[in-house]
């Protein structure tokens, strides 16, 4: 690595360099796309008053067939991201923005469109880094404010077949995240990928114990050449009957990041598709031909969601082993192993 450059450029640059394609906002070492509304208003807002904001990190390489110069966003896609969108895409400003709520770039007079254009950023400029400089420097400036997290991090170490097919899937996936599986928090925090990855894993060795090291883990196992990634498609089709039949509880705590991955896994195991891993299922067998989400996997399914919501688990005798599963470590092979049973005869009732 060459050193990196502290340079300043106007929002006008980034915008021309956004439009010519010489602006990469979504390299591996980004974290999630997703901000939420007010922090973009408070944004634009600052940008708009003349406050300044923290500097870009840059890193720059120079295209010698193209004879232009590359610039990857390494910390800043969101700021970036933000002001490309409020400038070409109509984005409305909200609260956050005092006197500018409601307004559009296009409402803005002449002088605050002057202002805004040429609004000064700070950047630090990486030149011509290679990809192990980026992730060090990466960890680093993440460390002094929120640290990565074990998601972000995979997503910039790994850039594989079975990378790629989770992120494939995340954005796929659009009704899934609709449920309300993960709050928007975690998803900007990148752990959409992490239970992708989670449900991937299912298909490569069926259910088991797991928490992000052992999510880690599968990432290096898959980085192998002769690692069989699982089709997307089957993948995608158990995401879909799994979303099928929760649909009518969304919202609810039956279809939360623990709960939804263990009906998932059953309804893949029912169909033959994900082998049970360390589950005992000598009493349940897959079901060729059952047809899931009729009226009695449904009302079974309420009564589960409902056990979830009591204080006291002796108010529900039946589900008693199912309640204290659900609060006991999730993540564990022993829970999973009471839930899944619970779920298999709910699903396979009526």
């Amino acid at each position: 690595m060459e050193g990196s450059h502290p340079e300043h450029y106007t929002i006008a640059d980034f915008l021309k360099w956004h439009e010519d394609k010489e602006l990469i906002l979504n390299p591996k070492f980004q974290r999630g796309t997703v901000w939420l509304a007010p922090a973009r208003s408070y944004l634009i807002d600052s940008i708009l008053r003349g406050y300044p904001l923290p500097k870009l990190l840059l890193r720059t390489k120079i295209d010698r067939d193209a004879k232009r110069t590359i610039r990857d966003v390494v910390d800043g896609q969101q700021r970036l991201r933000t002001i490309i969108a409020f400038a070409e895409e109509g984005m409305v400003l909200g609260t956050k923005a005092g006197d500018f709520n409601k307004m559009r770039y296009v409402d803005l007079s002449d002088e605050l469109k002057d202002q805004f254009l040429s609004y000064k950023l700070t950047c630090e400029q990486l030149i011509n880094a290679s990809d192990e400089d980026v992730l060090e420097v990466f960890i680093r400036i993440n460390s002094y404010t929120v640290p990565v997290n074990d998601p972000e991090l995979r997503n910039a170490q790994f850039d594989n077949d079975f990378s790629r097919a989770v992120k494939t899937s995340v954005t796929a996936s659009r009704h899934l995240w609709e449920l309300g599986v993960l709050s928007d928090r975690a998803r900007v925090r990148m752990l959409d990928q992490s239970l992708m990855a989670e449900i991937y894993g299912l298909y490569v060795n069926g259910v088991t114990d797991s928490d992000e090291k052992s999510i880690t883990r599968l990432y290096r196992a898959m980085n192998s050449r002769t690692a069989r990634v699982p089709s997307t498609s089957a993948v995608q089709k158990t995401i879909d009957e799994t979303v099928s039949i929760l649909g009518s509880f969304k919202g609810e705590r039956l279809v939360q990041r623990p709960q939804l991955l263990m009906i998932l896994a059953t309804i893949g195991y029912i169909r033959g598709d994900i082998g049970p891993g360390r589950l005992d299922i000598t009493d349940r067998p897959p079901v060729s031909g059952v047809k899931l989400g009729r009226s009695g996997a449904q009302a079974g399914l309420s009564e589960l969601n409902t056990a979830l919501t009591v204080a006291d688990p002796d108010e529900l005798p039946d589900y008693e082993d199912f309640i204290e599963a659900s609060r006991s470590s999730t993540q564990r092979i022993r829970s999973r192993q009471v839930r899944f049973q619970y779920f298999y005869d709910a699903l396979t009732s009526g």
